[in-house]
């Protein structure tokens, strides 16, 4: 999927995409919900000596993390809570991003 969307987007309709796919986000700012990032899939690059594909590496997007483990961060919160926000599941996959951990919700 060449293509930018949002994190807000991403993280909604995180079931719509291939386990075998990674999320690439802006290097160079921080992540919010309105960050436009694509889905990719990490091993179509040119050849092997190329880190990321070549639609992320021209709008400056780096490897973030893998659809597999988005999709367990978002179920992760919601089996924590029912009724979770934009905004908690944006916290929730910050906090793995950081910590390599899931979040405790309160």
């Amino acid at each position: 999927m060449e293509n930018l969307i949002t994190l807000r987007k991403i993280l909604n309709n995180i079931e719509q995409f291939e386990w075998s796919d990674a999320l690439f986000l802006p290097e160079d700012e921080t992540w919010d919900l309105d960050t436009r990032g694509s889905i990719l899939d990490p091993d179509d690059v040119e050849d092997d000596s190329d880190e990321v594909p070549e639609f992320a590496r021209k709008n400056n997007l780096m490897y973030a993390l893998d659809i597999q483990t988005i999709k367990g961060i978002v179920k992760n919160a919601f089996l924590q809570k029912v009724k979770c926000t934009d905004e908690e599941l944006m916290e929730a996959f910050l906090y793995y991003y950081d910590h390599d951990a899931f979040i405790v919700m309160k």
